[in-house]
């Protein structure tokens, strides 16, 4: 079995990085200051619509912070205990995925960094914002193998629900405790303990 992991909110803790970086950039790339704090309850395409950005910019724009992450990709850091969670998960014999918007080069940096290398057997970054459906489907025809993905965001959710692929989603990222309950009941984590013991052993 493969755990297949976001990384943005989920393995990294990029909340503040992304939302400083989005921001500083708004006046200049034209869209508007979003307060992503007071949003967590707001999915990817109602902040879109918040800030004022055409559809058919975002992927100028996701190449461009792309970009921008990297020349920082030093100063991110994982969440407590996800080192520990993956050399576990990796321990008791499940192969260990990544799927994600974020660039190759920042998730290189992220998992040397950590000693984590080693541990991922599939990864596939710079996906469209939304085409986790797509590279969930992709990855599962690849893998042959039954997958459980955990990610942070509405969007995971509704990418796992699409392709019928069960989904952990972790509380410490994107979108908040209550709006994760409403659309994924009973299997969202508050802790890395809570996300080991929703994986059912191998």
């Amino acid at each position: 079995m493969y755990i297949i992991f976001d990384f943005d909110g989920t393995l990294a803790d990029t909340f503040a990085l992304g939302s400083q970086l989005i921001n500083e950039y708004a006046d200049r790339l034209g869209y508007q200051q979003i307060d992503f704090a007071a949003n967590k309850d707001k999915s990817a395409r109602e902040l879109i619509k918040m800030s004022g950005v055409r559809f058919w910019q975002i992927p100028g724009l996701i190449r461009f912070f792309r970009k921008k992450s990297v020349e920082r990709a030093a100063e991110v850091k994982a969440f407590d205990d996800i080192p520990d969670l993956v050399r576990h998960l990796h321990g008791d014999g499940f192969s260990l995925g990544i799927i994600t918007t974020n660039s190759a080069q920042t998730i290189s940096i992220f998992l040397k960094k950590y000693g984590l290398t080693d541990l991922f057997t599939y990864i596939k970054p710079e996906i469209s914002l939304f085409g986790k459906r797509r590279a969930i489907r992709r990855a599962r025809r690849h893998l042959k193998s039954e997958i459980i993905y955990i990610g942070d965001e509405l969007r995971d959710i509704e990418a796992c629900r699409a392709v019928n692929i069960p989904i952990i989603s972790v509380s410490w990222g994107f979108n908040s405790t209550e709006i994760l309950e409403k659309n994924n009941p009973g299997m969202v984590a508050a802790n890395t303990e809570e996300v080991y013991n929703f994986i059912p052993p191998q």
